[in-house]
Formats: structure tokens, C-alpha cells, sequence
């Protein structure tokens, strides 16, 4: 009886682990360039990425995966009407985007451009995921 117990145990956190994992990674694809801390980012699709025990968030590119970046995160309000995933960018008057901020679920990076150039703000925001 101990293992079939034992095999209950594992199962369980087996699947309450891939479901932790599938609400922890989204793809989203942004339709245009954008800059983030002076680099510069194609337009296409990226995975965003979440380890919670951590507090790290990951923004990964599908074209070049080796073009990623990672921020803490924090606690954010997320509530049942919210998207999965939002997106923040700044718009600059030259037409460039800048990445504002980035919340999956109830994690949210800090506010990553606070420059004064930028005029008003763009936001992409998902309902779900792959």
C-alpha cells in the first residue's frame, strides 16, 4: 500500500507542477521593434517566462534565443478579467518603442523606461497562451 501511496503523491505533484509550469509561459508576438536599456529588439515572437520561486521573468526571442533578458519581479493585481499576459511600451516621437513593463499572472517587472522623451504608451495584451 506505501507505494502505491508514494506513486498518489508523486503523480499529483507531477501534474500540479506541468500545470504550474504551462500558466508560467506564454508566447506573445510583438508587431514591431522595440529597445530595451539600449538594445534593440526585432519584431517577431517571444516567450515570456516566469519561475516564481525565483522572482525572475524571462522575455526570450523565438528567432534568436540567445537575445534575452531577465528582471525581478512582484507582486501585481491580476484579477479574473485581466489578461494572462501585458505588455507595456513607451512610444517615442522619433516613432521607436521602449519597453515599459512586462506582467504575466500576478508578476509584474518594475517600470524598466522612465524616461521623460517618451509621449504616450502602447500596450499588447494577451488572454492567453501556448
Amino acid at each position: 500500500m506505501r507505494p502505491m501511496t508514494r506513486m498518489f503523491v508523486f503523480a499529483a505533484a507531477l501534474a500540479s507542477s506541468s500545470a504550474a509550469f504551462a500558466l508560467n509561459k506564454v508566447t506573445v508576438n510583438v508587431p514591431f521593434n522595440f529597445e530595451s536599456h539600449g538594445k534593440t529588439y526585432q519584431a517577431g515572437s517571444y516567450d515570456v517566462l516566469l519561475n516564481t520561486n525565483d522572482g525572475i521573468m524571462t522575455l526570450c526571442s523565438h528567432n534568436n534565443p540567445k537575445q534575452a533578458v531577465m528582471w525581478a519581479v512582484s507582486p501585481a493585481e491580476f484579477g479574473p478579467n485581466a489578461p494572462l499576459l501585458s505588455i507595456k511600451f513607451d512610444d517615442a516621437p522619433d516613432g521607436s518603442h521602449e519597453l515599459r513593463s512586462i506582467r504575466l499572472a500576478s508578476r509584474t517587472t518594475p517600470v524598466l523606461d522612465e524616461r521623460e522623451k517618451h509621449t504616450t504608451q502602447r500596450e499588447v495584451s494577451i488572454t492567453g497562451g501556448r
